[in-house]
C-alpha cells in the first residue's frame, strides 16, 4: 500500500473510534464544510437520491480541507434511508426515540457516501457503500446505551453498530463496517487505485 498520509475529515465520534479500534494510522481532522447550508437544496425520496445526497456531502467535506493537506483525504457522510425518507442525526432525545421506533419496525438502508482525494496527483474517487439491515426491538437499556454511551445524537438514524446491539442486528446485504461508521475495506481498496 502507498505510504502517503491518510486523513479522515470527520468530527464523528463513531468514526474516530472505528479508526482507533482498527489500529489505522489515519490522522483525524475536522472538516470545514457547512453541510447544513446545502441540505435544504436536496429532495430525497428515493434510494438513488439518498445515494447522490451522501456522495455530494462527502465530496464537500473532503474538498473543504484537501488544499491544506498532503496525502489522501477522506470525507464521509452517512444517512439511514427508510420508507422514502432519510434519517440523519436526531436533533434531540424525542427525535431519537422516534427513530428507534422506525428502525426497529422496518428494514432500511444505511448509506455512506465516501470521497477520497489524492492531493499529490489530484485524482479522486467518490462512491457510496450501502448496507440493508433491520433491527429487533431494543430494550430501554440498549436505547440508553445507544443514546449516552455511543452518542446517539451524533449518529445517522441514532445508532452505530456496537456490541450491545449486535444480537438485535440483522444485515441482509452489505458491509458491517459501513454500519459501524465507515466502509474501511472499500476505502483501502480505492486508495490503492489512486
Amino acid at each position: 500500500m502507498n505510504k502517503n498520509i491518510i486523513y479522515l475529515a470527520t468530527s464523528s465520534v463513531s468514526r474516530k473510534e472505528l479508526v482507533k479500534n482498527n489500529n489505522l494510522n489515519w490522522i483525524l481532522v475536522n472538516n470545514k464544510f457547512d453541510e447544513e447550508s446545502y441540505k435544504s437544496k436536496f429532495k430525497v425520496n428515493t434510494l438513488q437520491q439518498a445515494i447522490d445526497y451522501t456522495k455530494f456531502l462527502s465530496n464537500g467535506k473532503a474538498k473543504s480541507v484537501a488544499n491544506e493537506l498532503s496525502g489522501y483525504v477522506i470525507g464521509c457522510d452517512s444517512v439511514a434511508f427508510i420508507k422514502g425518507k432519510i434519517l440523519e442525526k436526531p436533533k434531540n432525545t424525542n427525535q431519537f426515540e422516534e427513530m428507534m421506533k422506525v428502525i426497529t419496525t422496518y428494514p432500511h438502508y444505511l448509506i455512506t457516501g465516501v470521497t477520497i482525494i489524492n492531493t499529490k496527483n489530484f485524482k479522486s474517487k467518490t462512491f457510496a457503500d450501502i448496507t440493508k439491515l433491520y433491527f429487533d426491538l431494543f430494550s430501554d437499556k440498549q436505547k440508553d446505551i445507544l443514546l449516552n454511551k455511543y452518542n446517539g445524537l451524533n449518529n445517522a438514524g441514532g445508532y452505530t453498530l456496537c456490541p450491545e446491539i449486535e444480537k438485535n442486528t440483522h444485515i441482509i446485504k452489505g458491509s458491517r463496517d459501513n454500519v459501524i461508521g465507515i466502509p474501511i475495506k472499500k476505502i483501502l481498496k480505492e486508495i490503492n487505485n489512486l
